[in-house]
């Protein structure tokens, strides 16, 4: 069981702020950041720009600015306080001892404030981030940290430490580039972000995800790729949100389940470990009228009967509304109805996790980019011991015919992983595969 737990700040209705707003002189006042002015910390960019005019907010209680780096009524902890970070601990110490295995923690770039920089990735956070894996490691050893970081790679390698900050962060730059590649139809977005990713500790692992709880991030991009993401993905304006498009996965590929597919091929064989979004494996819509990034937050679909069997509540209770449209809605799209069918996305995303679970090359492995003549194809080997997998990936709408190098494989056959297909032996020659639009092939490869 891994749970989020939000390091850098609190609401403004925590009791800890309330008493810290209350008076000046109160123990907890310094457990915040104050100022009596606005001026402080200039270098720092505005995160919710779609919300907030300001890192600062103006506290009509105690008489000062308080600093935020998300909305407003989430004022930030201030962790030059020794107290504070203990506290903190004490958290996470309750939960582990109710069993947690892990941590998400969110918002870690930000828990430190230094005049003349852009408070983020500041050494002091590191420093607090390896006081808490250490006493995580000494007190709860096997229990582990994931980084919700949405930095460069190069930032986020700082956050691996020598194995002694976290275990696992999430690839945030690489998740856009791969939706840019397939409206692209071109490789280079995602070769290129994946060759400026270094390398990290043996004993750490990146996350690859597609979608997740917030808006499809667009602040790891140029300023001319985020207008064709927008151009491309989210025409309307009220699909975008801050720097980023607040849809699904499926409404973000106009439900094409070929699309879908090769996505999440991408997503199981890249180098690292996939975070699904719960929904995505049903092909679940969003709903863009509901503000803020509660459209793509709507009630889970298990069945088609009351409440799409989220909770026999009444409706008008629900945290959300329930999603009703008749191509997403829960009597249409449900778990309960795609276990019926073989052929269902359901069961084609449990088949796709069975064949990644029993291949360990794809979850360790290192991988090669092939740089074959036709850009649209994306073809790559992963490696690990004497194991070898070729992925080959169509990122067109159209059919594609690929000629591959593989000439350092002679004498191989290509086992295709899904239907256990053999492929002619590899040569001398060129290795000439065709793909259908939005093909994609896992291939073993085998010595005989």
């Amino acid at each position: 069981v891994i749970i989020e737990m939000v390091l850098n700040h609190t609401s403004d209705q925590h009791p800890w702020f309330q008493e810290s707003r209350s008076s000046r002189t109160n123990p907890r006042r310094d457990w915040y950041v104050w100022s009596d002015s606005d001026t402080q910390y200039k270098g720092t960019r505005l995160i919710f720009l779609d919300t907030e005019l300001s890192n600062w907010a103006w506290d009509p209680v105690s008489k000062q600015y308080y600093w935020h780096r998300f909305f407003s009524h989430q004022p930030d902890l201030n962790y030059d306080n020794p107290q504070v970070r203990e506290e903190m601990w004490d958290v996470m110490k309750f939960w582990l001892q109710m069993g947690v295995d892990a941590f998400r923690l969110d918002a870690v770039p930000y828990l430190v404030e230094r005049e003349g920089t852009n408070c983020e990735n500041l050494p002091e956070t590191h420093q607090i981030i390896k006081e808490l894996r250490a006493r995580l490691d000494r007190e709860f050893p096997g229990r582990m940290l994931l980084a919700e970081a949405n930095q460069w790679p190069s930032d986020l390698r700082a956050y691996f430490g020598d194995s002694d900050e976290f275990h696992m962060a999430f690839h945030f730059p690489l998740m856009p580039r791969m939706f840019m590649a397939l409206k692209l139809e071109d490789r280079k977005p995602i070769t290129e972000i994946l060759k400026q990713t270094p390398e990290i500790p043996e004993l750490c692992q990146w996350c690859l995800f597609l979608r997740n709880h917030d808006e499809l991030t667009l602040e790891m991009v140029t300023d001319m790729e985020r207008d064709y993401m927008y151009d491309e993905y989210a025409k309307e304006k009220d699909m975008r949100l801050n720097l980023g498009i607040r849809r699904r996965l499926a409404p973000l590929l106009d439900n094409d389940r070929r699309r879908i597919e090769l996505m999440n091929g991408l997503l199981m064989s890249l180098p690292g470990t996939p975070i699904i979004y719960y929904g995505d494996e049903i092909g679940m819509g969003d709903n863009v009228n509901l503000g803020d990034r509660h459209g793509v937050r709507t009630p889970m679909q298990w069945d088609g009967g009351w409440n799409g069997g989220f909770s026999p509540a009444d409706p008008e209770r629900l945290y959300s509304p329930l999603m009703l449209n008749p191509v997403y809605g829960y009597q249409a799209i449900n778990v309960q109805s795609q276990k019926r069918f073989d052929h269902s996305l359901l069961s084609w995303m449990k088949q796709m996790i069975r064949i990644r679970k029993g291949t360990p090359v794809l979850g360790r492995g290192s991988i090669q980019f092939l740089y074959p003549a036709n850009h649209r194809v994306l073809a790559y080997i992963r490696k690990l011991g004497n194991e070898t997998i070729l992925t080959v990936n169509n990122l067109s709408s159209k059919a594609q015919a690929v000629e591959l190098d593989m000439k350092a494989y002679k004498g191989n056959i290509l086992v295709e992983m899904f239907g256990r297909n053999i492929f002619p032996r590899i040569g001398d020659l060129p290795y000439l595969l065709t793909l259908g639009p939005y093909q994609f092939y896992w291939f073993k490869l085998r010595r005989i």
